[in-house]
């Protein structure tokens, strides 16, 4: 699980921050100005890439917080099952057993992948490796 710091203010919208130990993505921020006696604050909405769940906070702008690194590959399908998915990584070699993605599109390519074993050979997936967790990301099939 790789984590670097960064300040919230460098942050822009699309990018990922670590929030309560779950990686998200950015929605949006807005910075507010200094008070009298205050610093400058960023509001951060975001939301989790694995439990689809809305978060928001409000951080000092000088503040560091993490962000998480994430590793992209390519995989083939080894086979579904009803509750994971296995892929093994085509440069390592490596098999990962991946939960089913919260994304409808993906969720229903799987599925028609799962009726017709005979295209299973011919898929593969793109998978994002983010905090220790592996996420499906695309679903190519040729």
């Amino acid at each position: 699980m790789s984590i670097r710091r960064t300040e919230i203010q460098k942050l822009k919208t699309g990018q990922y921050i670590m929030v309560e130990e779950e990686p998200c993505q950015i929605k949006s921020t807005e910075r507010s100005k200094s008070g009298k006696h205050g610093h400058a604050k960023v509001r951060v909405v975001c939301i989790g890439m694995f439990d689809n769940n809305k978060r928001s906070l409000t951080i000092p702008s000088g503040h560091m917080v993490e962000v998480p690194e994430i590793i992209k590959g390519n995989a083939q399908i080894n086979f579904i099952e009803d509750t994971l998915i296995n892929i093994m990584d085509l440069e390592s070699y490596e098999s990962l057993d991946v939960l089913w993605p919260s994304d409808e599109e993906l969720v229903s390519k799987l599925k028609d992948l799962q009726k017709n074993p005979a295209q299973l050979s011919s898929a593969q997936v793109e998978y994002w490796q983010i905090a220790g967790k592996t996420l499906i990301n695309r679903v190519i099939v040729s």
